[in-house]
């Protein structure tokens, strides 16, 4: 194997790790970003719940709208490689 295959190689090589790195950087972002969205979600729910217990009526499509959304945040959050 000449000097410039072992350079070819290694610039392959190289271009790869950057691309692997630039993905694994774009989905560790998603997952923060859903996290973020999760968490909102999940904060509100609590809100609404509080209210609830309050005595507060009709609130069930509330809470029913916001685990839904928390359920589809968790699929999209999963369906991220590690």
């Amino acid at each position: 194997m000449g000097v410039t295959d072992k350079a070819k190689e290694l610039a392959t090589k190289t271009a790869d790790a950057a691309q692997k790195g630039a993905r694994d950087a774009r989905d560790m972002g998603e997952k923060l970003m859903l996290q973020r969205k999760l968490n909102a979600s999940a904060e509100e729910l609590g809100h609404v719940v509080y209210r609830q217990h309050q005595g507060m009526e009709g609130l069930d499509g509330e809470v029913d709208r916001l685990v839904s959304e928390m359920k589809a945040l968790h699929a999209e959050i999963d369906a991220i490689p590690d």
